[in-house]
């Protein structure tokens, strides 16, 4: 079973309401603690997230800002 780490990643994003809604949507509902330190805008957008989470959180919080920044 994976533990829960903290980490610290950077994952392109050109949405940046999608991504704080979908971190608070995802830390609601499964009690995790992902934080947006930083909206990084340059010529491809990026954001950098911390968070004491499995590896397995981290694709499944990108499966919900895929499907909300889908729907604008």
């Amino acid at each position: 079973m994976e533990q829960n780490k903290e980490l610290i990643f950077e994952v392109i994003c050109d949405d940046e309401s999608a991504i704080i809604k979908s971190i608070e949507l995802y830390n609601k509902t499964y009690k995790t603690n992902f934080k947006l330190l930083e909206y990084i805008l340059d010529e491809v957008n990026f954001v950098r997230i911390s968070g004491n989470v499995q590896l397995s959180d981290i694709f499944q919080l990108g499966a919900i800002y895929s499907r909300l920044s889908a729907n604008k």
